[in-house]
């Protein structure tokens, strides 16, 4: 398993250019944490010289979307910060993108519950509140937030083991794609969960 890395230098301004300029620049571990701490700032405290880097991860954000800034978590380890908002992006993105089958799996979790369905989270209120992460205005307890997502996702895994069935959908990741995907998903949710309480989580 991958070490949780350390904490990331300052971004250059070319850096940041790049971002703005290609969505596939080669992955860089420094810019992956620096552009996931501008969203959820937690366990590194950026300096006052930093708050203009911030503000500029937040105007792309705002400006091209949160897809962009997403694209350098995708190598991320599932312990660190830009690693799990990848995960949560990801099913963001599955909930938003496949709403059908989320609320048909929802549906059938649910009438195998038996009555115990108002402790899952619903899909529709879980992604607003990562719509509130990605966007970088999210004022909630994050680790209860994943909490929540690790407990969907195992529900929902329990219904299909599957996450993404085929490798031709834009989904389709190694998150996504790997053996019992959703309880892998809620595995890694719950861990950080325990890493955010911890102040362990960067």
């Amino acid at each position: 398993m991958n070490k949780q890395p350390r904490r990331p230098a300052q971004l250059e301004d070319a850096q940041i250019e790049a971002i703005e300029g290609d969505a596939d620049v080669a992955y860089n571990s420094e810019l992956a944490h620096t552009s996931a701490q501008a969203l959820m700032p937690m366990g590194t405290h950026f300096r006052e010289r930093d708050r203009a880097l911030v503000a500029r991860i937040l105007d792309l954000v705002d400006e091209e979307g949160v897809d962009v800034v997403a694209e350098t978590w995708v190598r991320s380890p599932e312990n660190s910060l830009p690693g799990i908002l990848w995960r949560g992006y990801l099913l963001r993105e599955w909930i938003r993108r496949d709403k059908d089958d989320a609320a048909r799996r929802y549906e059938a979790a649910k009438a195998a519950a038996e009555g115990a369905e108002a402790e899952l989270p619903k899909p529709g209120a879980l992604r607003q509140e990562w719509d509130l992460v990605l966007a970088g205005s999210y004022e909630g307890d994050f680790a209860e937030l994943l909490d929540r997502s690790a407990r969907l996702a195992a529900t929902l895994g329990g219904v299909e083991s599957v996450w993404i069935a085929e490798d031709s959908d834009p989904l389709a990741t190694e998150v996504t794609r790997r053996r019992d995907a959703f309880a892998s998903t809620a595995r890694e949710f719950e861990a950080a969960a325990g890493l955010v309480r911890e102040g362990r989580l960067e």
